[in-house]
């Protein structure tokens, strides 16, 4: 119904009991826009009210989706938070979850406004998880898909996803160190490569991969870590680590 039609049926209610009467038509007409506001005004808080109450049951939905999905856990430590979520502010990175501990390292979460991932992790030289790292679009869509995933982080420190295993095997470059999975598929731990990198004999690079591991053994997935190479530099051979 327009306002038109509230209008004239206002007008029409406040006329009939004057029929009989002379009508004051200046006092029906100011008094029937004056209703026919006032129900307007009435249906527009209505319908805000309805369309705030579906904004709420929409939020309240991507909470449960939230929680819900694989950073399951406790809220981050206010500091941890705050420390992931500078990690990269342009990506909106949003509340940390605490995933895992290990060996006194602590694994954290959060999802991005784009819905990707960044990850931290403690370390004794990173006690707030001040360096982490953002998951490119693939690793973020296997993450998704519930597939291994792994990756580097501050002070040694190296995290990952690896549902189904009881544990993640990390090798390469001289890393040989076995780490517990939780229930949830989390994982972190100290991957320190030593110092200068142990590469075989003739070989200029090597990878150090997660594999992970179901209790009976079987392989359920591996990733890559890191990339260790050996390049010709100013002053002589030198080692380059990258994250992969």
């Amino acid at each position: 119904m327009t306002s038109d039609h509230i209008l004239q049926a206002v007008l029409d209610e406040l006329a009939e009991p004057a029929r009989s009467q002379q009508p004051d038509w200046a006092d029906v007409l100011q008094r029937a826009h004056a209703t026919a506001r006032a129900g307007i005004l009435r249906r527009r808080r209505r319908i805000l009210f309805a369309a705030a109450l579906a904004v709420i049951a929409t939020a309240a939905v991507g909470v449960a989706l939230a929680a819900s999905g694989i950073l399951q856990g406790p809220a981050a430590p206010p500091e941890n938070d705050a420390a992931l979520r500078q990690l990269m502010p342009p990506l909106g990175i949003g509340p940390a979850t605490e995933l895992t501990v290990h060996g006194g390292r602590t694994l954290f979460g959060a999802r991005t406004q784009l819905g990707g991932y960044c990850f931290s992790a403690t370390s004794p030289s990173d006690p707030k998880g001040e360096g982490g790292h953002c998951l490119s679009d693939a690793d973020a869509a296997r993450l998704d898909d519930r597939r291994v995933v792994a990756f580097a982080l501050s002070g040694s420190s190296a995290g990952g996803y690896a549902p189904g295993a009881e544990s993640v095997h990390l090798t390469g470059a001289g890393i040989d160190v076995e780490l517990p999975v939780s229930a949830t598929g989390w994982w972190v731990g100290e991957a320190r490569l030593p110092t200068p990198p142990l590469l075989p004999t003739g070989v200029d690079r090597a990878t150090v991969v997660a594999t992970a591991q179901a209790p009976d053994g079987t392989i359920l997935g591996r990733d890559p870590l890191l990339l260790v190479q050996l390049v010709a530099g100013a002053g002589g051979a030198v080692y380059q680590i990258a994250f992969i």
